[in-house]
């Protein structure tokens, strides 16, 4: 999991929607008019660089297709204890996640990959769903850029660094559960099979560039910048933690450089 930098201006359809409908839910606003999803959902994706809040693979986003999306509320639109809060509409509670590995085995051939079979073993929105866990995991939108709360071993497992959540009060149980595979399971089978093919996939890279250049240190920047930046597109890698915990102090030095804030 890694920083979301948000926004902080609404965006405009959603917020004259708000204005005008308080008490609506989001199925009202997102069926009603499909101009006003549409710009909402956008804006969601382009704050995140098309990469999900939780487990940071790609959207998979294709021609027209929806892809491996859905957006999250944070703080379930489902709430009704709080009735002074629509959670629904509110721009902070938005994000955009996979879903898990729950599609429909009838999706386009593209999706087929994501779709995990065995329950258990689901992710992201999957085990989120509609539970209250704003003190259970923690809020992408309320952790730092720097330095990095997880890392990543060569066998795609993600782990807490302990000293650097210290370091930037964040609350520890909070990060552990986001590998929990009771709460976000962001060490399920997949995603650490997804990330050990990151990995393997960046030292090919590294030894393209070194054939090359003959310089294995430029090699290696030249492949971290690469991957680190945003793409012509300007959305980010899938796994980012992965691909930064790679790199080691290589990558902290190089985000610093480009001011990198989520």
């Amino acid at each position: 999991m890694k920083k979301v930098n948000k926004q902080n201006n609404t965006p405009q359809k959603l917020s004259l929607y708000f204005n005008d409908n308080p008490n609506n839910t989001w199925e009202a606003f997102s069926k009603g008019n499909k101009n006003r999803y549409k710009e909402t959902i956008a804006q969601i994706k382009q704050d995140q660089g098309a990469i999900c809040c939780y487990c940071e693979n790609n959207f998979h986003n294709q021609i027209d297709k929806e892809g491996d999306f859905r957006v999250e509320h944070f703080h379930p639109k489902s709430d009704k204890d709080n009735p002074t809060l629509n959670w629904n509409l509110i721009w902070t509670n938005l994000l955009g996640c996979c879903s898990g590995g729950n599609q429909n085995l009838e999706n386009p051939e593209f999706l087929k990959e994501r779709y995990i079979g065995t329950p258990d073993e689901r992710h992201c929105d999957v085990k989120k769903d509609d539970n209250i866990w704003d003190d259970e995991i923690l809020n992408p939108l309320a952790i730092p850029a720097f330095p990095p709360l997880f890392k990543v071993d060569s066998t795609g497992t993600m782990e807490v660094l302990e000293e650097n959540c210290k370091s930037a009060s964040i609350d520890l149980i909070k990060a552990q559960n986001c590998l929990d595979a009771k709460k976000l399971n962001l060490n399920s089978p997949i995603l650490k099979e997804w990330r050990e093919s990151v990995i393997i996939n960046l030292d090919d890279e590294v030894e393209k560039a070194f054939e090359i250049t003959e310089d294995y240190e430029e090699a290696m920047l030249d492949t971290l910048a690469t991957y680190l930046s945003k793409d012509s597109n300007n959305n980010f890698h899938p796994f980012f933690t992965t691909i930064r915990s790679h790199f080691k102090e290589d990558a902290e030095n190089y985000l610093k450089e480009i001011n990198y804030d989520g």
